[in-house]
């Protein structure tokens, strides 16, 4: 029963995050639909709780747990520094789009993290192995899959990150600007050794101690992730404002979803 609650709630979540962010914007100049309160906070809970049910179901609430305050906890770390600094993806401030901070960090960042970490650890075991789950192989395997799913939610903000700092949305602000869209390409590599820690930290601990999925991890259980994942590529695609980025994120987002769409158990 337990098993059957965690994967109806996470697939009920992830459509109410595709009415929001995809079904919404493209009828509502047809038909009048309800509008959820809350704008971007809202969307960024609903797809976390995506990930945490999913995660309870598939690793289980130890790994979950564990996976979950590594991320949250390094990713914090990482942006206090560095919007103190300027010093790991340039200078930077967040505004009050946001809502409240945990000292220069919104609450909401570090749960962020979070929830595009982990369908993006999914995708990459589906890359690497074939199975959703599960850290095998010696330590540059290790080293290889942390920077595998690394690339993999990098690839998602090099269309978020121009959208959310720009004009639309101004969640925060690129002090001295960048090449990329207003963003500085510093800001990438310290994307990549944020989510690359989290990752290492993460799959050190799991290769000594196995997840317990709730049940076995069937197509449709090992491809809702991806489904997740790919729920944050179609707005950017179908997006008229996002102008070149419908570009980019179809090839940057669009790429690891395909590779890991053809390695699904079946």
């Amino acid at each position: 029963m337990r098993r059957y609650a965690l994967m109806g709630a996470s697939s009920f979540f992830l459509l109410v995050f595709v009415y929001i962010t995809i079904l919404r914007p493209t009828l509502s100049p047809f038909v009048a639909l309800p509008e959820l309160p809350g704008g971007h906070g809202t969307s960024t809970l609903i797809f976390l709780l995506v990930s945490l049910f999913h995660a309870l179901h598939a690793l289980g609430w130890r790994h979950t747990l564990i996976f979950f305050t590594l991320s949250t906890a390094i990713s914090w770390a990482f942006e206090q520094v560095g919007v103190a600094t300027g010093a790991i993806y340039g200078p930077y401030h967040y505004t009050d789009v946001l809502g409240i901070k945990l000292g220069h960090v919104p609450v909401l960042i570090p749960l962020a993290w979070f929830m595009m970490i982990y369908p993006s650890y999914v995708i990459a075991n589906l890359i690497a192995d074939g199975q959703p789950i599960g850290t095998r192989g010696g330590l540059m395997r290790v080293v290889w899959l942390a920077l595998l799913g690394a690339m993999i939610v990098t690839a998602w903000d090099l269309v978020m990150d121009p959208f959310m700092s720009g004009a639309q949305m101004q969640a925060w602000v690129w002090e001295q600007g960048g090449d990329y869209f207003g963003v500085p390409v510093q800001n990438f590599w310290g994307w990549l050794l944020t989510t690359f820690t989290v990752y290492l930290a993460y799959r050190l601990w799991e290769r000594r101690s196995k997840p317990r999925p709730a049940s076995p991890l069937s197509l449709p259980i090992a491809a809702l992730p991806v489904l997740a994942y790919s729920s944050m590529l179609i707005p950017y695609v179908i997006s008229v404002e996002a102008g070149p980025l419908r570009v980019i994120a179809t090839f940057a987002m669009g790429l690891p979803v395909i590779a890991a769409i053809g390695r699904l158990p079946h």
